[in-house]
């Protein structure tokens, strides 16, 4: 067929379709003059337009391929096609013939789809089709149509569907007008279907009436997902990814092809790329054709269409039958932003919005009766044509209303004023005809008098309606108010944006969003990926909600509630990136700070270059930002890949059973012990289990623990985590490609930076600290690094490929440690190995150089000596630590009783007559008056990560069960007490910040005074124990004689305080403390080094003083800590005093 016969043939068929169809035959003799093919044609294109309503409901310009001699012969009925026998044809089109089908073999009816041979003989075009109909197939979902099979049968290409016995919306508008409740509840249906396709990645990008099928109970089905691009009857694509861009064919000839171009969002308008939004956008088109009865962009062209849908604003929503809800307004014009942005950012959110408006609707429906919405039935035979709707009187729409059995017809004219003359004025004959024109005037009165109270009913509903909604919206204001106040902010921005549907402007809500709402922005390179939020809230089971699909890349300024989220970032052909998005507010203990809003790049890979458990980290220069970082230098990094879990038992008795403490190939490095290097068989010696075979310490017979196959494989050497990396082909990581991907270069002053980001509170539910061992290394989801890496911040500490001095560095603490052992690094001995320290492995990619930070690095290894100040000198400021002792006005505010302890928690008068807080455990089982431990906590409590309870039981619980008595007085600052208004942070070397390092001591001495009121309490047997300390906390037993004993434990001395004012300088004081004094250290200790901090420190300490050092870092195991303190306060203090 020629371009020139085809516009012929369109031609007349325009002109045809304008005439009425009693005069088209007429009209086609005289146009075709004779020629049957061209007027057969023209015939098909009139069949294809007048149908309408049928199953496929093709528009009639995409049926044309029929026109093109590609025509397989029908089927007949009573023909098979493999397991399917024809019943009947149900229509045809672009995409094929549809017929109605018995599946002989499961006996149910479907709709089968034969391919034209156009699309079936094209093998790019079919991969395509068969790509996107898989795609199709895998949704399975109750409001999308069901494919059941895609298949091949004789030559013959055919899908099998549900067959769907109903009507498509388009005819239901036609024939029906939709009520609000019917129109939401169609659009709820579609919503829920289109928020599980997105979040499956697959976008329709043909929402329209057309595509929507009304079964006869109400129920919607969506046609064609996946499906509409492949018939390229309106659109052109340029390629077959997801987010492709639109050539819209915008021909000026007005008929069916402007059908869906009504339904076009502006950004497919413009031929550019399409994501989720663009059928946010089709669906509000839809809504809104339901409510008014017409689109909401006309034209008498595509072109002119297109004009309106870029450039004009939708008419306002109006309705001859119903009262439009200005929430539905609200949601019909949000869904119809220009701007993608503007929009709803995903079907789930507008879904949720539909469907609150149903239920209040349906609500208020139960309250006032039928009368406020009509009742409808989806029966076909029940509709009146779109003709004898717009053909209904004033009195019938009244009746509709008002539900009566019959119709009542007629309107008042100006011949019914003969009506007012007397019946005695007229013939007796008469008189019949004339009582019935009475009976019609008094019933057309009747008529005009229900509209009337009709209309005022209808508008005092709304009016109702609109002061009930206002007044529960207003009534949440103060429960906002609270929640944000307890800072269970997602409950707090969930309701606010509920109560906003109603207080636009509301002053308070406008206030507290920025408190309980983040802003976040998000790119990725590719840009067009889909991008899930899962909330950091678990149930009370500790379950935490489904992911939700919340866009495609690029987002901008995405409003969440303030917490924290799992961020996925999927694309198809690239690795899924994941991290964590933390929305904490910032609080220093005087008051909160908002972060400013969130900004995240992704860089995704080929998921062809990422191996399983493995995770893309992109080039970059990096330098350490950890707290005592082994150097400043700046490395260049490239491309790398890490993996996203610690090494496995599992993983690693592959290595074991390989024989790979066997083969010399996998060990690289010279065996370094005690400064001398060995043979490799001296270290192979070294490295067996717990039967004398080689393996891990803790492993017997070669076999790790049982029920341990995914936790991290720990008790290894530098050496054996070298050896299995070699065997994998990887390496170990440096340590700037460890800390890239453990914290990306964060850091903040608003407290201890993690992996997630900034900590306020406990690390509950996010790593492994202060725990009884490992746990699997796919635990703790919401702790991953940004990089999505899990547990690198707790769980199992991890070797490093760098050296110092005949040591490898590790990194990210383990579950013994504190949180903060996070931001330090740690040097062992290569042949060192510990239940505490496992690894991970890098991947270096092709075209790597360099050693990627791998060069030796050396540490401060030299003794500093100090000299404090004189006697006389410290005697001088002696006077800031002093205070009267006034009335404490002491109350035990709570009490918690446990089977070991009891805990009392008690305020008082502490310094400048502000209120302190202490907390008081009393052992149970042991006599009175009990002996006391004061405990000063490390600084994970003084940096509010951990509250003063949580680590007091933590730490001394053992010490409670062993029969002494346990203090700790909260600080300002703490978790428990804020610090105040006027509160600021005043540098170390100034007066000030001596009175603040004054107030806390002070406190804890008249903490003291209280315990000495007591006659539960031996006030003469009070010792004294801190850890984690180079400032105040070892001033204070200095200063307050009342101690017998005193404990150190990973304390030292920080050559920074060489420069704070002599009054809070602690080298100053140290040789004043009386008591009994024990200094516990680690021998490794990350943090507060043994031979250039811990042990300057005990040569300042005066007799009688004792240093006990074990094998380990920063925090003393408790199987090493309990009984060595234990022994020592018998020692000084005596044996407690059991019942």
């Amino acid at each position: 067929m020629t371009p020139e016969r085809w516009q012929q043939i369109k031609k007349l068929f325009h002109e045809a379709v304008e005439l009425e169809p009693n005069r088209r035959a007429a009209f086609l003799d005289s146009a075709c003059m004779g020629q049957q093919e061209l007027r057969s044609a023209v015939e098909a294109l009139i069949r294809s337009h007048e149908r309408a309503g049928s199953f496929i409901e093709s528009p009639a310009f995409a049926q044309a391929a029929e026109l093109f001699g590609d025509e397989r012969p029908a089927l007949a009925v009573g023909d098979s096609l493999g397991i399917y026998r024809i019943v009947r044809q149900l229509g045809k089109g672009g995409m094929g013939e549809v017929y109605l089908a018995d599946d002989t073999r499961l006996k149910r009816q479907v709709a089968l789809k034969i391919l034209p041979i156009s699309l079936s003989s094209n093998e790019d075009r079919l991969q395509r089709f068969e790509q996107e109909a898989r795609a199709a197939s895998s949704l399975n979902h109750p409001n999308i149509i069901t494919i059941y099979e895609i298949g091949a049968e004789d030559g013959a290409r055919f899908i099998a569907t549900e067959f769907i016995e109903g009507v498509t919306l388009r005819r239901l508008m036609r024939d029906h007008q939709p009520n609000l409740i019917e129109a939401l509840d169609i659009s709820v249906q579609i919503a829920s279907a289109l928020a599980a396709a997105h979040e499956r990645g697959i976008i329709h990008r043909d929402i329209k009436p057309e595509n929507i099928m009304i079964r006869r109970d109400g129920f919607v089905k969506v046609l064609d997902f996946g499906l509409a691009k492949l018939t390229e009857r309106k659109t052109e694509r340029q390629n077959t990814g997801s987010e492709m861009p639109t050539k819209v064919m915008t021909g000026t000839e007005p008929g069916m092809l402007m059908g869906t171009t009504a339904y076009m969002s502006p950004e497919q308008a413009r031929g550019l790329k399409v994501d989720a939004r663009t059928d946010i956008w089709s669906l509000g088109v839809v809504l809104y054709e339901m409510i008014a009865e017409h689109v909401p962009f006309e034209g008498e062209t595509n072109s002119d269409i297109i004009a309106s849908i870029l450039k004009t604003a939708p008419p306002p929503l109006s309705s001859d039958l119903l009262v439009i809800p200005t929430e539905l307004v609200q949601i019909i014009f949000k869904a119809l932003g220009k701007e993608r942005e503007a929009r709803y950012q995903t079907a789930s959110e507008l879904l949720s919005d539909l469907r609150s408006l149903k239920q209040e609707l349906e609500f208020e429906i139960k309250l006032k009766g039928k009368e406020a919405v009509r009742s409808f039935s989806y029966e076909p035979q029940s509709f009146e044509t779109h003709s004898q709707r717009k053909a209904i009187s004033t009195s019938e729409v009244a009746e509709r209303f008002l539900e009566a059995p019959t119709l009542i017809s007629g309107s008042v004219s100006d011949s019914s004023a003969s009506s007012r003359k007397s019946f005695r004025e007229e013939p007796r004959s008469s008189m019949g005809g004339r009582f019935s024109a009475f009976k019609n005037i008094i019933s057309t009165r009747v008529v005009l008098a229900l509209i009337a109270v009709l209309i005022l009913g209808s508008t005092a509903l709304f009016f109702y309606r609109r002061q009930t909604n206002l007044k529960w919206a207003m009534a949440q204001i103060p429960r906002i108010e609270e929640l944000a106040q307890a800072q269970n902010f997602f409950a707090a921005y969930d309701l606010a944006i509920q109560a906003q549907k109603y207080l636009l402007d509301d002053p308070t809500i406008t206030r507290l969003m920025p408190e309980i709402s983040l802003s976040i922005s998000i790119t990725s390179e590719p840009a067009g990926a889909r991008v899930f939020l899962k909330r950091f809230a678990p149930d009370q089971a500790g379950n935490f909600p489904e992911r939700q699909f919340v866009g495609t890349t690029p987002i901008k300024n995405l409003r969440v509630g303030r917490g924290d989220y799992v961020l996925y970032v999927e694309m198809e052909g690239y690795a899924r990136a994941e991290q964590v998005i933390s929305g904490v507010l910032w609080n220093d203990g005087v008051s909160m700070f908002v972060p400013p809003p969130t900004g995240i790049q992704i860089r995704l890979a080929e998921a062809a270059r990422v191996p399983d458990r493995m995770t893309f980290v992109p080039d970059g220069d990096y330098r350490i930002v950890a707290w005592r970082r082994p150097t400043d230098e700046r490395v260049h990094l490239d491309d790398f890949l890490i993996d996203r879990y610690e090494v496995t038992n599992q993983e690693y008795k592959e290595f074991v059973n390989a024989g790979g403490y066997l083969k010399k190939q996998f060990w690289k490095y010279p065996f370094i012990k005690q400064g001398k290097t060995i043979l490799w068989e001296e270290a192979m010696r070294e490295f067996i289990d717990r039967t004398g075979l080689p393996g891990p310490r803790s492993w017997s017979n070669q076999n790790f623990p049982e029920g341990q196959a995914q936790h991290p494989v720990t008790d290894i050497t530098w050496y054996e985590a070298a050896a299995y990396a070699e065997f994998r082909g990887k390496k170990l990581p440096t340590i700037f490609q460890w800390e890239k991907a453990a914290r990306n270069g964060q850091w903040s002053f608003a407290g201890i930076t993690m992996p997630w980001g900034v900590q306020q509170g406990a690390t509950a539910g996010r790593a492994n600290f202060s725990g009884g061992g490992t746990v699997p290394v796919d635990s703790y989801e919401f702790g991953m690094s940004p990089y999505g890496c899990f547990n690198m911040a707790g769980n199992a500490a991890e070797w490093l490929l760098n050296e110092t001095s005949g040591s490898f560095f590790t990194g990210g603490g383990s579950w013994g440690d504190l949180p903060y052992v996070f931001g330090y690094y740690g040097t062992y001995p290569g042949l060192y190995s510990s239940n505490k320290l496992g690894f991970r492995c890098v991947l270096n990619l092709p075209g790597a150089g360099g050693d990627q930070g791998a060069m030796k690095l050396r540490l401060e290894d030299e003794a500093p000596s100090y000299t404090p100040a004189s006697e006389s000198s410290v005697n001088s400021l002696l006077h800031y630590y002093e205070y009267e002792r006034t009335p404490l006005d002491a109350q035990v505010t709570e009490v918690l009783e446990t089977d070991v302890w009891r805990r009392e928690r008690i305020s008082y008068n502490g310094a400048d007559g502000e209120r302190a807080i202490a907390y008081l455990y009393l052992p149970k089982n042991f006599q009175a008056p009990y002996q006391v431990i004061h405990y000063m906590p490390a600084g994970d409590v003084f940096n509010r990560a951990r509250s003063l309870p949580d680590s007091t039981e933590a730490v001394l619980s053992p010490f409670i069960k062993s029969g002494r008595a346990v203090f700790a007085v909260v600080f300002r600052g703490f978790i428990e007490r804020d610090r105040p208004p006027d509160y600021r942070e005043h540098s170390p070397a100034t007066v000030e910040f001596v009175e603040d390092t004054a107030r806390n001591i002070i406190d804890a001495r008249r903490g003291l005074d209280y315990l000495e009121t007591r006659g539960d309490i031996d006030a003469g047997k009070i010792s004294y124990f801190t850890f984690s300390s180079f400032d105040y906390k070892v001033i204070l037993p200095a200063v307050e004689p009342r101690y017998r004993a005193v404990m150190l434990s990973g304390c030292g001395i920080d050559s920074v305080i060489t420069r704070w004012n002599p009054a809070a300088n602690l080298i100053n004081f140290v040789q004043r403390i009386s008591a009994h004094k024990l200094v516990l250290h680690g021998r490794y200790d990350e943090a507060v080094p043994l031979k250039n901090s811990a042990e300057p420190l005990f040569r300042l300490l005066r007799e009688p003083k004792k240093l006990s050092i074990y094998e380990g870092g920063h925090v003393p195991p408790q199987e090493v800590f309990v009984p060595v303190v234990n022994a020592w306060l018998d020692e000084t203090m005596g044996a407690v005093r059991r019942e």
